[in-house]
């Protein structure tokens, strides 16, 4: 091969093209190399390798690779996952790369961690001073000498050690800070629970699968133990393993659970690590020191060597789905390792999406049960109340009375509750009762909420005990640009005193349920409560560990986690989302709803469930509280059969912003019009729609979307180049 086709790390945005260079020996995909960039030289990775140069390029101008780093080469793999994704969501394979290192790496810190040890190499030198001496006596004693344990013994000198490394006396030697895991030398801690007969049943057919498995098991079904299981078998047999988790919320719990069996042997990935932290994480992997990796969708793009084994919890979850360029679709991606690598893929769930319940349907995934509770426990008690009748029985409390005297009975004997809101904040907008004025953001076309600001965060339940109540303040916020304001006291239009706020948010619920239950012990964890570095971590361990008898909170706190003393969840309105312009909202619904009933009722305790709504005779909320995932399912896939959405077509949608609304619309109906004489000329089935976003304004800018719809609309950029600024969404989870 004469020529490379090199990505080199530079800003994005700033230069988004392959480049290429001749290629000097030891050139190989993946490597990372040092390439002249006009005046200086640049680092970068090689994506190509080719004889042939293209038409518009000639040899004599093409410059050479000036060195192969001793780096570790970024796996064949990687690389053509990376051109995968370039190609499948239409961007740069320099911006699909940016997903595979981390920023530090791109900035440049390319040398792998390593820490000195030091030995003796002359038994017995003639040492004249006293700490000369006692240096050498330190490092004899401890060899190989790690420079922190020296600091610590007697009479070690960081001078005197300086000083016999130049006389020789003492050699220093480079060891790599993370050690290739050797699965023969480590001793693996035996299994503590006993599988099931269904599990047993499951864990084999998942060992004899030929394609992708998709697990369905209800609520505390023991999904997570047979990931264990699994996840130890590939690490024991000397391959990689990826656990992703829809939420950062549920990494710590997750961590902890698989901590017990490997130690400090896995890598953590999530978007709270710092870029020094995330570094560490990567090269923990790319040295081989951990066989598994832990993390949210971004850690499915950890440099493995040796893939095994890939599990999505709670797959149908569109926290995996990437909302910035590139778009990707962590499933889609998983999919394409599992070819690259030959790895068996998992995907869990309570509530399957209904794509991949479609795909196991038709023979695309393994289609996997467990239907019963780990512990042969009862689904919860899910009691429906109807919020009409609590306003005609003059109950003003954003609690049913229902709910009102479970959370006693709960408070009585020693038990948690959970409750569950579907929004942060005070109140969904701050609205007159006498005019209808709405307090609407200056730059965005929404209502701002109410929020009441603490000057202290969520601090260990042992600390809040030494803490007086913290000053607070009424603020108005835009959750789309941060603007923020102080709410009015009047009606700015029609000087009425009567502007409330109105709706149900986290922080009106903590203060209903601090008047309504001064004794008990809450805590809410929001994204207000949650946006330190230790997000939801020492909330998640504080209610688990009792310090606190109610959680109130929103989706962060409806997946995954277990608590074994929850025995009710009150959700709060369970109308939020129904009735959002999307062809998901019912099915994002039934899955939230199932995932945060099944929080409770675990370790021998039947849980009960109070589902507040003023539309109780809706299907969703009907099915949803007598758990019939299949009946819904199959009703759904229905529905989206007769109207062409997905699975039964594919969709692209294309974002567009602009300052002026008029040449915004102009614009796009323009360009609509092209599109459509395309499709007739080619003869293409794709049906293609325009509107303004669901929030059309946003930080002064207009947003509008345009959405083809098709077996396979991809096929429209072999026939049309989007306009410049026309961000490109493949396969959507959001259309509005």
């Amino acid at each position: 091969m004469k020529y490379a086709q090199i990505v080199v790390f530079r800003k994005l945005g700033a230069f988004d093209s392959e480049l290429t260079y001749k290629t000097i020996q030891s050139c190989q995909i993946g490597s990372f190399v040092e390439v002249p960039f006009m005046n200086h030289f640049l680092k970068g990775v090689v994506v190509g390798l080719t004889d042939t140069l293209s038409p518009e390029l000639s040899d004599e101008k093409i410059k050479p690779v000036h060195q192969v780093l001793a780096i570790p080469p970024l796996g064949g793999q990687s690389v053509q996952l990376a051109r995968f994704i370039a190609a499948y969501y239409q961007t740069s394979v320099t911006r699909a790369f940016r997903l595979f290192l981390p920023a530090a790496l791109w900035k440049g810190k390319l040398a792998p961690p390593v820490r000195m040890l030091y030995r003796i190499k002359e038994d017995s030198p003639d040492l004249r001073g006293e700490k000369q001496k006692q240096t050498f006596e330190a490092v004899r004693q401890s060899q190989p000498a790690d420079p922190e344990n020296l600091k610590l013994m007697d009479g070690f000198s960081a001078a005197s050690l300086k000083t016999l490394l130049k006389k020789g006396v003492i050699e220093e030697t480079a060891e790599s800070l993370y050690p290739f895991f050797d699965p023969k030398a480590f001793d693996f801690k035996s299994f503590s629970k006993t599988l099931t007969a269904d599990q047993e049943e499951v864990l084999q057919k998942i060992r004899e699968a030929d394609r992708p498995v998709l697990l369905h098991g209800i609520t505390s079904s023991g999904k997570t133990e047979i990931y264990l299981r699994e996840i130890i078998r590939t690490v024991q047999a000397g391959k990689q393993a990826i656990l992703l988790v829809p939420e950062i919320a549920l990494t710590p719990q997750t961590v902890c659970y698989f901590k017990d069996f490997l130690n400090d042997r896995i890598a953590v990935f999530h978007s709270k690590l710092s870029d020094g932290e995330r570094l560490k994480e990567w090269w923990k992997v790319k040295t081989g020191y951990a066989p598994l990796v832990i993390g949210s969708r971004s850690a499915v793009f950890a440099p493995v060597s040796n893939l095994g084994l890939v599990i999505l919890d709670e797959e149908h979850e569109w926290t995996y789905k990437q909302e910035s360029t590139p778009y990707y679709q962590t499933q889609r991606v998983a999919e394409e390792m599992g070819k690259l690598w030959g790895a068996t893929l998992i995907f869990g769930s309570a509530t399957p999406s209904a794509e991949s319940y479609y795909k196991a349907e038709t023979g695309g995934y393994v289609y996997l049960t467990l239907k019963e509770r780990i512990h042969q426990e009862e689904l919860p008690a899910i009691h429906l109340v109807d919020l009409r009748d609590e306003f005609k029985k003059r109950n003003f409390s954003v609690f049913s009375l229902m709910l009102q005297q479970k959370i006693k009975e709960r408070l009585e004997n020693k038990e948690q509750v959970i409750l569950f809101v579907n929004q942060r904040g005070l109140a969904s907008a701050v609205v007159c009762r006498d005019c209808g004025y709405t307090e609407l953001c200056p730059h965005c076309d929404i209502a701002l909420k109410l929020h009441r600001n603490s000057k202290v965060s969520h601090v260990s339940c042992l600390v809040a005990r030494e803490l007086t109540r913290p000053e607070t303040r009424d603020t108005l916020v835009c959750h789309y640009c941060n603007y923020s304001k102080a709410p009015e006291l009047v009606c700015p239009e029609c000087r009425s005193p009567y502007i409330k706020h109105v709706g149900v948010g986290t922080q009106r619920v903590e203060e209903e349920v601090k008047r309504l239950f001064p004794q008990a012990r809450v805590v809410r964890a929001d994204r207000d409560t949650t946006q330190g570095k230790a997000g939801f971590d020492p909330i998640y361990h504080d209610f688990r560990d009792g310090c606190y008898d109610i959680l109130i909170g929103t989706q962060m706190i409806a997946k995954g986690l277990d608590f074994s003393n929850v025995s009710l969840i009150g959700i709060v309105l369970a109308d939020i989302g129904l009735h959002r312009p999307d062809f998901r909202s019912s099915e994002r619904l039934f899955q939230v709803l199932t995932q945060v009933a099944g929080r409770c009722g675990r370790r021998g305790k039947r849980g009960e469930v109070v589902l507040q709504t003023y539309n109780p005779d809706h299907p969703t909320l009907k099915k949803a509280a007598s758990h019939d995932y299949t009946d819904f399912i199959e009703e759904e896939l229905k529905q989206r059969k007769s109207l062409g959405y997905p699975p039964f077509n594919r969709m692209v949608k294309f974002t567009v912003t602009g300052q002026d609304e008029t040449k915004l619309s102009a614009r796009i109906q323009q360009e609509q019009e092209v599109l459509e004489d395309i499709f007739k000329l080619n003869k293409l089935d794709v049906k293609i729609v325009s509107a303004p976003a669901l929030l059309p304004k946003m930080a002064n800018r207009y947003y509008y979307h345009v959405l083809l719809r098709a077996e396979n609309p991809t096929i429209v950029f072999d026939h049309w180049k989007p306009p410049k600024g026309w961000r490109i969404d493949v396969d959507p989870v959001h259309t509005t």
